[in-house]
C-alpha cells in the first residue's frame, strides 16, 4: 500500500510508517497509529505526524434527511486539527467516543497539543 505525506514536504520513511499503518486502530476515516494520524480517502490513505499538530477538537454536524413521513436525524462526528503549516484537516470519525478517543490518543502523543476549539481572533 502507498501512503502519501499529508504534508508534502515531511515524508517518513516508507517501510516505519506502512509497519505504523498495519497495527493502527481504526475509528472510522481516521486511524491511529504510534507515530502517525492516518486519514483514509477515496483517493488513497495520507499520514500526519502527531508532532504536526497543534490544536484539536471534536466537530458535530448535524445531517436531516427528509423522508416520506418525517425527518431523520443523522450526526456526524470529526476530528478537526490545526497544523504546524497553518492549515485545518478533519477526519470523520465513526461516533462522538471514537473521536474522544482519538484527542485523547493525540494528546497521549504529543502532549504539547491544544485541545478544544478557539473562535478565531479577528
Amino acid at each position: 500500500m502507498r501512503l502519501k505525506p499529508e504534508q508534502p514536504d515531511i515524508v517518513l520513511p516508507a517501510e516505519a510508517v506502512e509497519r505504523d499503518y498495519a497495527q493502527a486502530k481504526n475509528m472510522g476515516k481516521v486511524q491511529l497509529g504510534d507515530a502517525c494520524l492516518y486519514f483514509r480517502r477515496f483517493s488513497g490513505t495520507s499520514y500526519l505526524p502527531y508532532n504536526q499538530i497543534l490544536r484539536a477538537w471534536l466537530r458535530q454536524e448535524e445531517v436531516k434527511a427528509r423522508m416520506c413521513c418525517a425527518t431523520a436525524n443523522f450526526d456526524q462526528f470529526y476530528v478537526v486539527m490545526v497544523c504546524a503549516d497553518g492549515q485545518k484537516r478533519r477526519g470523520q470519525v465513526i461516533n462522538k467516543a471514537a473521536g474522544q478517543q482519538c484527542l485523547d490518543h493525540i494528546t497521549a502523543q504529543n502532549p504539547d497539543v491544544k485541545i478544544g476549539y478557539r473562535k478565531p481572533e479577528e
